[in-house]
């Protein structure tokens, strides 16, 4: 008699697609344990960041793709990273900027929500770089605050002015 396969289960299939879609660019990941569904590697943003750690999670129901930028807050320049962060994050539609009090830990976040479908490639290509194109996009800006000489106000404008 002909064994049936075990059917993949919907979090092993999601998986699947976010190793495709990273195949699919060349790219070299860490596969850190497949088991909790968690992908790692580095992104060069080109910006005065130089890079990011991209990480990505899924679960039976969503792939959240977080991009952690290199350069932690010091606590004398909370104020202005926080708010910085605050105008970035006014009015975006895919994902948010948050940071970690307890550590100055700045990163973008993006989750997209599956349900019982598999995303195509392009949703997860979106899924997987928003989070490089939004530190690559704020990065200078955000580097200025973090060196303790920008001005929040006037950063995000000329960045949301180009």
């Amino acid at each position: 008699s002909l064994k049936e396969e075990p059917l993949m289960s919907h979090k092993e299939q999601l998986f699947n697609r976010v190793v495709e879609y990273l195949d699919s660019q060349n790219w070299n990941y860490d596969l850190d344990d497949s088991e909790k569904g968690i992908i790692r590697f580095g992104m060069n943003l080109g910006s005065k960041l130089k890079n990011c750690r991209i990480i990505v999670v899924v679960s039976e129901k969503d792939i959240q793709s977080i991009a952690v930028c290199p350069i932690n807050a010091s606590k004398d320049v909370y104020d202005n990273v926080v708010e910085f962060l605050t105008r970035a994050n006014y009015g975006l539609k895919l994902g948010k900027f948050e940071f970690d009090y307890s550590d100055g830990e700045i990163r973008y976040q993006y989750c997209l929500a599956c349900g019982g479908a598999v995303p195509s490639l392009a949703d997860v290509e979106r899924c997987v770089d928003v989070g490089y194109f939004m530190l690559k996009m704020y990065g200078d800006g955000l580097a200025k605050n973090l060196m303790g000489f920008g001005n929040p106000e006037a950063d995000i404008k000329e960045i949301e002015s180009k």
